[in-house]
């Protein structure tokens, strides 16, 4: 603002920004880059957060929240009619059946509305549904594998006993496939499910959606639900824990964010601080001839407020559009137009504010400097004055330490932008390595790489009163292979219908065997182990109640016969008890009750063996002829299923998303830290030109000028070096003790140390110094020292 009577000194303190821009390429580049760098972390950390949870909600939001079981056809009607519900799906699988042709198709049958909340699942790209008994629709995969030219409206043959004949392709749909066990998806009409052998009337799932269910809490919801199932006489209901969590605000999320985004911050504070405190000292006698000509302090803040403003506004740019392009590429799902510009204008504020505070000192300096001070300046370092030893040997060594233990100040600074780079990258990496998915995967195959479940499409019961196919003769067929030790029996379960005040909650229980006992001991966190036959145990966090289960609650239990009233006697925690999970992937079969073998005989007395899961313990040489012994004899028994741990690492690798971005942000710090230290030698040196063009002038010469300069720059890495390993070691020990307790249970993993990626850092850095010190020496020895000296006046 110009006052009245004032002179408008605008358009001059515009030019002298823009000379002074002009004039300072070197610097104005690595400002550039520090907050671009900054920026680009600050972005990317923003746009992490705000996608993960908008993939979070666009996977439950608008699908449904209950699943209502073995529904007949005139109930499906009765739950559209109920005006309350958005839509209402129905599912019926139909099961998996082999091909002469060598794969296997998994059929079922849904509708249009039970697709459309499948659609985070699977996308109907070509096509409709199949209306028509000879229509079908068909996987992408299947489709371009068997019948590469074939398209919607074209006939296929399928060479399966229950779907003889040729069908007309309805439609293509892009859903998942296990191309490694042939294994694709197929969906039929109502009119060919109707006509199959074994159809059954009230063989449907309804999946339903309320409206408004957003807003909506979570105890009313359920009530609803729960009292459309007693009214209509349904079975039972399951409710989408998922939906009800995932709707919930994570804050642990936005508290990492903010804490990376303060120590991103404070890292390029420090190296933005040092270029510009480095370039007004360079330039601080020409302040100083702008003082005598007139200027104001206020005029010089302008200046350099100039400066900084441009430079600060091109850095962010770079550093966002960067930082969106790249997030964009690799998360093409989380994308939306408000979480983006949230995320953007975060990225403008936080910079904006990080260079507002590094510039301010060096702006006070350059503005408070009078003419007289600024021709008597000197950089130096506020020391005190030491008596000189006499026969002091100068050598590179001693001269390069003497010029690194000269300035704290700039030495801290830049020792600490190191050690900040260091420190980050050896915690997230060492956190990377207590997820990573070869580890994750072992916890749940402790005793080898194989595991096989019962497979079932029906009703647990009936395979169990038909004949559990894990009995004596499975046994023996599998110890028979050349290699296998042992079969561990990790699970016998039964799967159950449980009533709690009208709640009705369906999944598997567990038995309790003395195996098992202690290990289930140790994870209780209320209560006490069962006394009697007439006592469970259920996990922490169940849903299926409409309120928080304790002990002391009685409910009406059922395997599918009789139901019998129980007690809940305990709570346990179900990441301590990792031999009652599901089949690799989401794992749907995992157990959620445990209860005494005379409860299992007391409600199914007619059955005897209730195996569910075996564990193949074999010599590790053998592991090929195991594996495929294995699958010979799971592929000739559908009732099977073969979990193996490659399978369960590569389903890790895929679903563990905080485990991808870890080793992606890990490697963005690797290159902040190289970047960092690229931008702090290369100023120390620029601040040194009249220094060396001194030594040289005294006699030095290059080769131990460049000596010296190495020197300098080692002690400078070496001690980032030593503080990052002093200070980020015991931190990342205890955060991968405590992630270790979260994710496993309670089970402490051994600390790894991340060798090869601090090894690879710790090499480039030193190489980068060393290149980089030996690089300005080479650029100074093509000025004569003459010119060298008059560049500083």
């Amino acid at each position: 603002m110009t006052w009245p009577f004032e002179n408008n000194t605008n358009g001059i303190v515009k030019n002298l920004a823009k000379r002074n821009l002009k004039s300072e390429k070197r610097r104005n580049i690595m400002v550039v880059v520090a907050v671009a760098l900054a920026a680009f972390l600050v972005c990317l950390s923003s746009l992490t957060a705000s996608s993960l949870t908008k993939m979070k909600k666009d996977r439950i939001v608008d699908t449904y929240e209950a699943t209502y079981v073995r529904v007949s056809e005139e109930n499906l009607e009765k739950l559209k009619n109920v005006t309350e519900f958005e839509r209402v799906g129905e599912y019926y699988i139909v099961g998996e059946k082999e091909s002469s042709k060598g794969f296997t198709g998994s059929f079922s049958y849904v509708n249009n509305d039970m697709m459309y909340m499948m659609r985070s699942q699977m996308k109907l790209t070509e096509g409709d549904l199949p209306q028509k008994e000879n229509e079908i629709l068909v996987s992408k995969i299947w489709l371009s594998k068997y019948y590469p030219s074939a398209g919607v409206g074209d006939t296929v043959t399928l060479d399966i006993s229950s779907f003889p004949g040729d069908y007309t392709i309805s439609g293509i749909v892009d859903a998942p496939a296990d191309d490694s066990k042939n294994l694709y998806s197929f969906m039929i009409s109502k009119a060919a499910l109707q006509q199959l052998d074994g159809y059954k009337t009230d063989g449907y799932f309804a999946y339903v959606h309320l409206k408004n269910a957003e807003t909506m809490p979570e105890e009313t919801s359920k009530a609803f639900f729960t009292q459309i199932a007693e009214k209509n006489q349904l079975r039972s209901v399951r409710f989408h824990s998922e939906f009800f969590e995932d709707m919930k605000t994570d804050w642990s999320q936005v508290m990492i964010i903010l804490g990376l985004a303060g120590i991103i911050g404070l890292g390029a504070w420090v190296v933005i601080q040092s270029i510009f405190r480095i370039s007004i000292n360079d330039k601080i006698k020409s302040y100083g001839q702008l003082r005598t000509i007139g200027a104001t302090k206020k005029q010089i803040k302008r200046i350099v407020k100039k400066e900084r403003n441009q430079l600060g506004v091109l850095g962010s740019i770079i550093g966002m559009i960067l930082g969106v392009i790249l997030f964009f590429i690799i998360f093409p799902k989380g994308f939306s137009v408000s979480g983006y510009l949230g995320c953007i204008l975060l990225t403008i504020v936080f910079c904006w504010i990080t260079i507002c505070i590094a510039v301010h000192k060096p702006i006070k300096l350059a503005a408070s400097i009078s003419p007289i001070e600024a021709v008597r300046f000197m950089v130096e370092q506020k020391s005190k004055i030491h008596i000189r030893k006499k026969n002091k040997k100068l050598t590179p060594v001693s001269m390069g330490m003497m010029n690194f233990k000269r300035d704290w100040k700039k030495t801290f600074s830049i020792v600490f932008s190191l050690s900040l780079s260091g420190i980050l990258l050896l915690v997230i990496s060492s956190l990377c390595l207590v997820q990573s998915p070869e580890r994750y995967a072992r916890y749940f195959f402790p005793n080898g790489d194989y595991r096989i479940f019962l497979n079932f499409e029906g009703e647990h019961i009936d395979i169990l009163k038909n004949g559990n196919p894990l009995d004596e003769q499975l046994k023996e067929e599998i110890l028979a292979i050349d290699g296998v030790r042992d079969i561990i029996a990790t699970r016998k379960s039964a799967t159950f219908e449980a009533v709690y005040n009208n709640f009705r909650g369906r999944g598997h229980c567990d038995m309790i065997t003395p195996e098992n006992y202690e290990t289930i001991e140790k994870a209780l966190v209320e209560g006490d182990m069962p006394k009697d036959a007439h006592e469970i145990l259920i996990k922490n966090e169940y849903k299926d109640f409409g309120e928080t289960v304790k002990p002391g609650m009685e409910i009406n239990l059922s395997f599918g016969e009789k139901s019998i009233p129980v007690r809940i006697s305990g709570i346990y925690n179900s990441n301590k008890t990792v031999m009652n999970y599901g089949r690799s992937g989401y794992g749907f079969d995992g157990g959620m009750m445990y209860a005494e073998e005379a409860l299992f005989h007391e409600l199914l007395p007619d059955i005897e063996n209730f195996d569910y899961t075996w564990d193949i313990v074999y010599d590790k040489a053998s592991k090929k002829n195991v594996e495929q012994s294995l699958e010979s004899i799971i592929a000739i028994n559908s009732e099977l299923y073969l979990s193996k741990f490659s399978d369960d690492v590569a389903w890790v690798e895929k679903q563990n998303i905080l485990y991808n971005i870890g080793e992606v942000l890990s490697w963005l710090i690797f290159i902040f830290g190289v970047i960092n230290l690229t931008n702090m030698t290369l100023s120390n040196q620029l601040a040194r030109r009249q220094e060396n063009s001194v030594l040289r002038s005294v006699g030095l010469t290059s080769k131990q000028l460049a000596a010296m300069t190495v020197y300098e720059g080692l002690g400078y890495v070496l001690c980032s070096i030593l503080i990052s390993l002093v200070i980020g070691l015991p931190i990342s020990i205890f955060a991968c003790y405590k992630l270790s307790i979260e994710t496993y249970g309670g089970e402490i993993i051994p600390y790894t140390f991340p060798l090869s990626k601090m090894l690879i850092y710790i090499l480039v850095i030193i190489g980068m110094e060393l290149i980089l010190s030996i690089w300005t020496i080479r650029r100074q020895k093509k000025q004569s020292l003459i010119e060298q000296m008059r560049s500083m006046e």
